[in-house]
């Protein structure tokens, strides 16, 4: 038997076991969740989606509108089900890329981390954001791996978002981001050095494509790293699933309104393509207050004030007016900064003022369902007979990251 088939075989018994979870879900949703057309409409649509692997875009939005009415609860009672039903992955810490970062892994405490001072402006910075260690409820019996991912977890589920003490290699910050500038000027050509110069009248942004982007391998070297993969997990109970590589390179181009920082998503919303995800940002520029940092509202991922659950944006005068204000949290770092957000959260890209941003973006997901998703998704399945070379190269990475972090890990691209 060919080794891509029995990728392919694995992966579908993977989704089997989503299947039996989704059918839970549409029999006793009555019992799991106040009743809620939306919310049975989407159990539903959820349990054909299991047997189909389609996704239907009328029942994507209806998945949508059922998380702003029911306060963010149908997708929480989802994901829950969900984590009941699939078994959880036990990932090498031996083969992580931040083995510095914590000294002893064998039920030592390690040697506790001098917090760094917050920069003017930004008092949420590294010395709140990036507590891992040492904080209430910390099981002392653990090892040290286990006290990082339970600590960061546990800052996912408070704040809604963790960010690491942890930096990304600089040989792979640096081949990421050349690979990307790369391919955004074979698209865009001049636009994209007069978007980095803040040109008048260069692009506020230039996005790059999942496409290519699946075929830069430092986006699964990262994104498949065991340690990020342990902190997900244990946030969304769940392996997670490899979804939708991304970039941005977001230019301080001063924004002539605010449809334009709308369109650049520049105006505090929250993201609900999936049931349940988690996103990895890693910053390939020093993003500095001035540099369009990343901007969220602590806590709104589970709480928020009721008008603010309607899908959509937000200005900041409408946060302020709502009293959250003060939960804003700004995300400042030097490139190879990585951190983790739930971005069902009110989150923004602060407006770039004197310097650009270029930052790469993963998705972590538990479901595929919800977004429709393109066909090219399946690389391993599509390189049977597309012999391009985008999809050999995509494929390949494809197989080879299964191995190491689990058929799970890969199934949205299998």
């Amino acid at each position: 038997m060919s080794s891509d088939k029995i990728l392919i075989e694995a992966r579908n018994d993977s989704i089997q076991l989503e299947q039996i979870a989704a059918e839970d879900l549409r029999q006793n949703i009555g019992d799991y969740l106040e009743p809620n057309w939306r919310a049975r409409r989407a159990a539903d649509a959820y349990s054909r989606y299991a047997k189909t692997s389609v996704n239907d875009q009328d029942e994507y939005l209806n998945m949508r509108a059922a998380f702003s009415e029911t306060k963010g609860k149908s997708n929480k009672v989802f994901s829950d089900v969900i984590a009941s039903h699939i078994r959880k992955t036990r990932y090498d810490m031996s083969q992580t890329l931040f083995g510095d970062y914590v000294p002893a892994v064998n039920g030592d405490k390690p040697a506790a981390a001098k917090p760094a001072a917050a920069p003017a402006g930004d008092a949420m910075d590294d010395t709140t954001v990036s507590l891992v260690n040492g904080e209430d409820g910390e099981d002392e019996t653990a090892d040290a791996w286990a006290k990082v991912v339970q600590g960061a977890s546990r800052h996912l589920e408070q704040h809604g978002y963790w960010k690491a003490k942890f930096t990304i290699p600089e040989t792979i910050v640096e081949s990421l981001k050349q690979k990307i500038l790369g391919k955004l000027v074979e698209g865009h050509g001049d636009k994209v050095q007069a978007c980095m110069d803040g040109k008048p009248g260069a692009p506020l942004q230039i996005k790059g494509d999942a496409r290519w982007l699946s075929t830069f391998e430092e986006m699964y070297q990262i994104s498949a790293d065991p340690l990020l993969l342990s902190i997900v997990q244990a946030y969304m109970g769940v392996p997670p699933i490899f979804n939708t590589p991304i970039a941005f390179l977001n230019s301080f181009v001063k924004a002539k309104n605010d449809k334009q920082l709308s369109d650049t998503a520049q105006l505090y919303h929250h993201d609900m393509h999936r049931l349940g995800f988690v996103k990895m940002f890693v910053y390939l520029t020093d993003v500095e207050m001035g540099s369009g940092p990343h901007v969220l509202l602590r806590g709104t991922h589970r709480n928020r004030p009721d008008a603010l659950w309607a899908d959509g944006r937000h200005s900041d005068q409408k946060i302020a007016e709502h009293g959250i204000a003060h939960e804003e949290t700004k995300i400042l770092g030097k490139r190879g900064t990585v951190f983790l957000v739930d971005t069902s959260a009110l989150h923004k890209g602060a407006h770039p003022e004197t310097e650009s941003r270029l930052m790469a973006q993963v998705q972590y997901t538990n479901s595929l369902f919800g977004r429709p998703l393109a066909g090219s998704d399946h690389k391993v399945e599509m390189a049977q007979t597309n012999k391009g070379k985008d999809i050999q190269a995509a494929a390949a990475h494809v197989r080879k990251y299964a191995g190491k972090a689990g058929v799970r890990f890969m199934q949205n691209y299998i």
